[in-house]
């Protein structure tokens, strides 16, 4: 055995990546493993026992590769990364010394993608405060739980006005309904039977030739004989997708009511509203459904990303991964990179601000650089603005954490996802109480399928190097 050990290649891991635990049986058998971190010599008594030996090493985020630990490697020749980021690696002096570097390429940029597309869709749909909102029995309590965010570009149009408010009739206040009256109560005069002493059917004849809009959802199912009551309505619409509330009888549909199904305060009821009010043109203007049967459901025809404007920070490999999967959502994509990419048809802006200033949401997935460091800072947030999302999959340099702290706490901000922070593992107290804010303790890429990947390109980058052959993913000079 030790015949075979000695004609085994040196490589050099001073603290053991994270997918080390599991593949360190596969790199045995084909490498010499100097694991500084086992071994009682201090680190720099340890590198100088191998200085002249050592031609590669392995580096992880957990380890970087300093100028001082170069200078005790004279006959390194090849650092391999187990990450796509550098910023552990003294580059310079590493081109100095014409050392080869080697990085995870592209085997990590799909499972990047993947969280920072979690993450986006995690703070905009509240999905781990919905978590926490139910785990802690709050539901049966208070009920309403605090809405998630869909752009609504009828509210960019400010809608019309009318000086006599017409009436909408509403037996039970749908999901939700307290967020949004406020927003209803200017415009429309809002019948809540639900309020009034006076019991349903004598509430309803008092309005029958007033009213023209029912607002209805699961939890008030509307009869036939309900309908009835209301001879001048001309609308139903529901706060569902579905037709639950709505009752048929006998195949027949109550005076053949034009239906716009759509949830709670989705921009096509608040257009519905407004174009039954004022266009007069309901039947020629939104689209328009019978009620065919009692348990028929539609859809609403809008996705909850539809129409965001998604600037992402950095469009190399998980960039582009990250573009990919929100075009599907319908999402408008610009970005910022080092130079314009050819060959794409996203808008680009040179300017990070700029970005921020013409964007829903920023993603980050740039490299950390002396150039990147605290980009994304207080200037950038508020040109995102109070309703902009901040997703960080990159490093946790790139943001000026404290500034951005500062904005999440004021509400200069709407939200963050955060998989990565400056001071690992240190993360700001203050946003542990943010509902608006989902915290990662940077796992991107802590699948199976990505150690597994990245075990084949890292071994593939050493065989090649050892056998004189080029590298597989190497780290080139811009």
């Amino acid at each position: 055995m030790a015949a075979e050990a000695e004609i085994l290649s040196q490589l050099l891991i001073l603290k053991p990546p994270s997918l080390f635990s599991d593949y360190e049986y596969k790199f045995s058998p084909k490498f010499q493993l100097l694991k500084a971190w086992e071994s009682p010599l201090p680190i720099p008594l340890f590198l100088t026992t191998h200085a002249h030996s050592v031609k590669a090493v392995l580096s992880s985020s957990s380890s970087p590769i300093t100028s001082d630990i170069l200078r005790r490697l004279p006959s390194l020749q090849l650092v391999v990364a187990t990450s796509v980021g550098l910023d552990q690696i003294d580059l310079p002096a590493c081109r100095r010394r014409g050392i080869s570097i080697a990085n995870a390429g592209k085997v990590l940029s799909e499972d990047c993608a993947d969280l920072a597309v979690g993450l986006f869709v995690d703070v905009l749909r509240k999905i781990s405060a919905g978590d926490r909102f139910v785990r802690s029995s709050l539901w049966p309590v208070q009920n309403d739980f605090t809405l998630g965010s869909k752009r609504d570009p009828f509210s960019a149009m400010g809608g019309e006005q009318t000086e006599n408010l017409k009436q909408v009739v509403i037996l039970r206040p749908p999901f939700c309904f307290s967020a949004y009256e406020h927003k209803l109560s200017p415009d429309f005069q809002l019948l809540k039977v639900w309020e009034s002493p006076v019991p349903v059917h004598p509430f309803l004849a008092t309005h029958a030739h007033s009213v023209t809009v029912l607002l209805c959802s699961p939890r008030n199912p509307n009869t036939a004989n309900l309908l009835r009551l209301l001879p001048s309505l001309q609308l139903v619409i529901s706060a569902s997708t579905t037709l639950i509330s709505l009752s048929v009888v006998d195949g027949e549909s109550p005076s053949l009511l034009p239906i716009m199904f759509c949830r709670l305060m989705s921009p096509t009821w608040r257009w519905a509203f407004s174009l039954t009010f004022f266009e007069k043109s309901l039947p020629r203007m939104v689209p328009s459904r019978w009620a065919l049967a009692s348990e028929e459901r539609v859809s609403s025809g809008f996705q909850d990303l539809g129409g965001k404007k998604v600037g992402i920070v950095g469009l190399g490999s998980i960039g582009l991964e990250v573009a990919k999967r929100l075009e599907a959502f319908g999402c408008i994509i610009s970005y910022n990179s080092r130079r314009k990419k050819a060959n794409l048809s996203y808008l680009f802006y040179s300017n990070v601000c700029e970005l921020a200033a013409n964007s829903d949401a920023l993603i980050i997935c740039c490299a950390l650089t002396d150039e990147t460091h605290h980009m994304i800072n207080k200037e950038v947030m508020k040109a995102l603005g109070k309703e902009g999302v901040i997703v960080n999959i990159g490093r946790g340099a790139i943001i000026d954490e404290k500034e951005l702290v500062q904005c999440l706490v004021q509400g200069e901000i709407g939200g963050a996802g955060l998989d990565v922070f400056e001071n690992e593992p240190d993360v700001p107290k203050e946003l542990f109480t943010l509902n608006n804010v989902v915290l990662s303790p940077h796992l991107a890429v802590f699948t199976p399928e990505s150690f597994s990947d990245l075990y084949d390109l890292v071994v593939g980058n050493l065989e090649a190097f050892f056998s004189n052959k080029p590298l597989l993913s190497p780290v080139l000079d811009e």
